[in-house]
């Protein structure tokens, strides 16, 4: 029988932070009695994660799990109730939305006992309190990415959840799409050879929004870094330890937005492996501008390279190239067209079984990790995440680029 896990979600709406807005680089915050910005609605996240919980799995041949929305939160009965009649009517169904205990505070969601697990898919500003206030309340959670906006705050997290002895997981759902356990597998074969250097680039243009847009407002954690910057996950994933992860060496470069948050990063890191070998990794993220369609993340090694079809955050397809021996690859590379490769093949992937937007597969990851009682995923471990949260960290002080301070702080609002 398959194992049912249910969900309570936490639907973003109103609240005191997010009516600090200031009016833009080094103005003084706003009083909540004259408020600029309007307090974001309920995200597009949330509702794409819940319509893909409400897909049949046998759509993507999974028949182990299963999932059930119980509870939805929101700072309003009101708003709550909008939430799941206007998603459930975008699903086109009715069955289950009747059974769903709509919640007016954060704080009765997290209460709810009919919960195995919260989802919080709150700007990223927001992560820190309300994965500590749902941990604290005794809750397994499932986070957006990025887990946090810093790796202090997600340290405490992470200690927080073992305290507790309760799961956590950052939802960074490329880690769970199938093309992402097809190409680590190819990865692994030697194919390639030894992994020598990964690029990977993940830019979107967000120009055309105004200043208020999560991703150019700094008082939600805005800046293309946090949102499209998580290209470590290319790498194949390592064992879920409490060891941390030795921290690569980063150089970087970041252009600013108007409104001080990062508008174009280009870091280059250097990771450590086991063995004393060391891997390039080249990131380049953007909201000022659009990757070109034609534009792939590559995957290089010894013997061979890995190209990963656009768009980088959902691939429908990757092809690898091997060679037999190092000099003939490298001759081929420097122009030598009679050295082709020996070995090629190209994989392709069905992005969105069953009308799906890709978010399934993580939930299908959570409800097996709670049906066997783990409290990390081996697939995206929490020193994983607290590695990219230290890198993107140093990103950020090269970049000489902070968040507000009631953004960066451990002590909760």
């Amino acid at each position: 029988m398959a194992h049912t896990c249910r969900w309570g979600i936490l639907a973003t709406g109103a609240s005191p932070l997010l009516e600090l807005f200031p009016q833009g680089p080094g103005s003084p915050a706003r009083t909540p009695e004259a408020p600029r910005f309007a307090p974001p609605r309920t995200g597009w996240i949330s509702t794409k994660f819940v319509l893909d919980l409400l897909a049949d799995p046998s759509t993507r041949d999974v028949s182990d799990v299963r999932h059930e929305v119980v509870a939805v939160g929101s700072r309003s009965r009101e708003s709550a109730a909008k939430f799941v009649e206007s998603v459930w009517k975008e699903a086109g169904v009715t069955e289950g939305q009747d059974k769903v205990k709509t919640h007016g505070s954060y704080d009765e969601l997290f209460a709810d006992a009919n919960v195995d697990c919260i989802y919080v898919g709150s700007p990223h500003s927001h992560h820190y309190a309300h994965v500590h206030a749902a941990l604290s309340a005794g809750k397994n959670v499932l986070c957006e990415k990025s887990l946090v906006v810093n790796a202090a705050q997600a340290d405490a997290l992470i200690q927080l959840a073992r305290a507790k002895d309760l799961f956590l997981m950052e939802a960074v759902w490329t880690r769970f799409q199938p093309y992402s356990y097809k190409l680590q597998e190819v990865v692994r074969s030697g194919v390639i050879g030894q992994v020598k250097a990964v690029q990977a680039e993940l830019c979107a243009d967000f120009t055309s929004q105004s200043d208020e847009h999560r991703l150019r407002n700094p008082y939600l954690a805005g800046g293309a870094l946090l949102d499209l910057g998580l290209a470590l996950v290319l790498l194949p994933p390592s064992e879920a330890s409490s060891e941390p992860l030795p921290v690569p060496k980063v150089a970087a470069s970041v252009l600013k937005t108007t409104t001080g948050v990062d508008e174009s990063v280009i870091a280059g890191l250097t990771f450590k492996q086991s063995d004393g070998r060391l891997v390039h990794g080249s990131l380049t993220t953007a909201q000022d501008r659009q990757t070109a369609p034609n534009r792939c993340s590559y995957i290089q090694g010894t013997q061979g390279y890995i190209e990963v079809a656009f768009p980088t955050y959902r691939p429908r397809a990757f092809t690898y190239y091997g060679w037999d021996q190092p000099e003939d690859f490298s001759a081929h590379a420097s122009g030598d067209s009679s050295k082709k490769p020996t070995r090629t093949e190209t994989f392709e992937f069905d992005e969105r079984p069953g009308g799906i937007w890709g978010f399934a597969w993580e939930a299908d990851e959570v409800a097996r990790c709670l049906r066997d009682a783990k409290k990390e995923s081996e697939r995206m471990p929490l020193r994983e995440s607290l590695l990219m949260m230290q890198v993107f960290d140093e990103i950020r002080r090269q970049g000489e680029f902070v968040f507000p301070e009631e953004l960066e702080t451990l002590e909760l609002q």
